[in-house]
C-alpha cells in the first residue's frame, strides 16, 4: 500500500485545485499518525456536541426576540394579541426547548461515555468529570432543573407551560413597548409528574421559572463541563499531538493544504488514479497547550 503526505492547493482565481504528492512514509508511521488523528476526533466530537447546546441555546433566545417583536407589531389591541399568533409561538419555543434538552444529554452522555473507554471506570479521568457534573447538579438549580426537565419531556409532556405577552404604552418614548415571556408553572409540572426528587423543594420558592434566566446558567455549566473535558484530553494528547505536528510542520511552507493519502493507485498509462484521504485536525494541534 503506498503512502503518501500531500497537499491541496485551492487559491486559485479560477476556482482550480492542484494536489502534490510530496513523502512517501511507512506504514507504521501512517498508523502513528492515524491513530492520533482520531484520538483527536474523538474529542472534536465532544466539543461540538457542546457547540450543539450553545446553538440551541442561542436559537431559543433569538427566537423569543424576534417572536417579542412580531406579537407587538401584530398586536390587536394595546394588551392583547390573537390567540393563534401566541399558540404559534408556544409551539416553535417548546420545539427548540426539546432540541436544547436532548443536545445536553447527548453531550453528558458522550462525555462520560468516551472517558469510561479511554481511561476505565476507575480513573482519575472520569471521576474528575462526574465530581465537575456532581458540583453543578449541588449548587446549580438550572442544571438539576434541566437533567429531571429532561426526563418530563420525553415520558411526560411538552416541557414549557407557559407563554404570556404584555404591552403597554410608554409616553415618555412615546413607543409602545412590548414583553415576551417563556415560563415554567411549578405547579403545573408538579401535577403532571411526581419524579422531580430535590427539585421538588426548590419549586417551593419558585412558583414561575423564566426560561431566558435559567437557559444562561445552564448553558454557562455546559461551557465549563466542556472546559473540563478539553483539560482531560489535552492532558492526554500533548504530547502525541506534538509528535505529529513534528511529522508534518515541514511541508506548511505555502498555502497549501498537507493530508495524508493511502490506498494511492496509479493508472496504467501512469496517470494518478484513487486514493484515500485523511485530514490532518491543525486547528486543534496548533492551539493545544496554549489555554
Amino acid at each position: 500500500m503506498e503512502i503518501r503526505l500531500a497537499k491541496i492547493y485551492d487559491n486559485f482565481p479560477q476556482g482550480e485545485i492542484r494536489i502534490e504528492f510530496l513523502d512517501e512514509i511507512s506504514i507504521k508511521e501512517f498508523e502513528k499518525m492515524d491513530s492520533i488523528i482520531k484520538e483527536i476526533e474523538e474529542f472534536n466530537s465532544i466539543d461540538k456536541l457542546q457547540n450543539f447546546v450553545i446553538e440551541n441555546d442561542e436559537q431559543i433566545i433569538n427566537f423569543l426576540r424576534q417572536s417579542s417583536t412580531e406579537l407587538l407589531q401584530n398586536s390587536h389591541s394595546w394588551n392583547s394579541v390573537g390567540k393563534d399568533e401566541i399558540e404559534k409561538v408556544f409551539y416553535e419555543s417548546n420545539r427548540l426547548l426539546l432540541n436544547y434538552l436532548t443536545s445536553i444529554k447527548t453531550f453528558l452522555d458522550h462525555s462520560e461515555t468516551k472517558l469510561n473507554r479511554k481511561f476505565g471506570k476507575n480513573s482519575d479521568e472520569l471521576i474528575k468529570f462526574k465530581n465537575v457534573t456532581s458540583f453543578f447538579y449541588d449548587n446549580s438549580f438550572a442544571y438539576r432543573f434541566f437533567y429531571k426537565l429532561r426526563n418530563y419531556a420525553q415520558h411526560i409532556g411538552l416541557p414549557l407551560t407557559n407563554i404570556g405577552f404584555t404591552s403597554e404604552y410608554d409616553r415618555e418614548i412615546n413607543l409602545m413597548k412590548g414583553n415576551l415571556r417563556a415560563y415554567f408553572k411549578s405547579s403545573d409540572l408538579l401535577e403532571k409528574y411526581d419524579s422531580w426528587s430535590i427539585v421538588k423543594a426548590d419549586f417551593k420558592n419558585k412558583p414561575e421559572i423564566n426560561l431566558s434566566t435559567i437557559l444562561y446558567e445552564m448553558t454557562h455549566n455546559i461551557k465549563e463541563i466542556g472546559k473540563c473535558m478539553k483539560e482531560i484530553f489535552e492532558k492526554s494528547l500533548i504530547d502525541k499531538s506534538l509528535d505529529l505536528k513534528k511529522m508534518i510542520e515541514h511541508l506548511k511552507v505555502d498555502e497549501g493544504v498537507p493530508f495524508i493519502a493511502y490506498d494511492v493507485k496509479t493508472k496504467p498509462n501512469g496517470e494518478l488514479g484513487d486514493f484515500t484521504t485523511i485530514d490532518i485536525p491543525f486547528e486543534f494541534i496548533n492551539s493545544i497547550g496554549l489555554n
